[in-house]
């Protein structure tokens, strides 16, 4: 007969980035790996994190809250929050805007220009392709539709496919976010902070 405890340890063991209670953990304040996260999805090595948590509550007095999964803050005041969605539902195109609108709203301080407004960046990494595009990545970006030139208002959206896992920076990092054996895994930053949480996490249920 399986006892509680060795169900709870079986259930440890399933869990993976693509899970909220063990990704919170993983990136929980640990602002060099949120930065490997964004420098793989955005495909930029100079990006500089200077703040990084998790489970960051947005308060908006007038509508619905959000807590957000990870917010990350670059040197130039731009946001980054990476959102893990393993419902489709939950990364539902509006949802994006949403999270977008408030990241804004803490963005450009009293007595500021609107010039002074950072680049700011949703970051959907769903179970599911959403977007039903066949593609690892989406970039969603304002344009003009009678020139189909950009709009250019700093504001992006991105929804990474977690179910491509091709032999790339990209690829790996889905494979990571979905291993279960953290020695498995390709980057080693992600290895040892998803091993250390898991001796913990381990100990803790005793």
């Amino acid at each position: 007969m399986v006892t509680l405890k060795e169900d709870t340890r079986k259930s440890i063991a399933e869990l993976t980035l693509m899970d909220d209670i063990f990704m919170n953990k993983v990136f929980e304040n640990d602002i060099g790996r949120t930065a490997l996260l964004l420098r793989i999805i955005l495909k930029n090595d100079k990006i500089k994190v200077i703040k990084a948590t998790t489970q960051q509550k947005l308060k908006n007095l007038l509508g619905h809250d959000l807590q957000l999964d990870i917010l990350a803050q670059n040197e130039n005041g731009t946001l980054f929050n990476v959102e893990i969605q393993n419902q489709s539902s939950g990364a539902a195109a509006r949802r994006a805007r949403y999270h977008l609108s408030l990241l804004d709203s803490l963005s450009l301080p009293k007595g500021k220009t609107y010039k002074q407004l950072p680049d700011n960046y949703v970051v959907f990494i769903t179970q599911n392709d959403v977007l039903k595009g066949g593609l690892p990545l989406y970039h969603i970006n304002r344009k003009i539709e009678e020139n189909d030139k950009a709009f250019a208002d700093g504001s992006h959206i991105i929804y990474v496919n977690n179910k491509i896992k091709d032999d790339t920076p990209l690829g790996w990092l889905m494979h990571d976010f979905t291993c279960k054996n953290p020695d498995d895994m390709y980057y080693t930053e992600l290895a040892e902070k998803a091993r250390y949480q898991d001796i913990l996490r381990k100990q803790k249920r005793g």
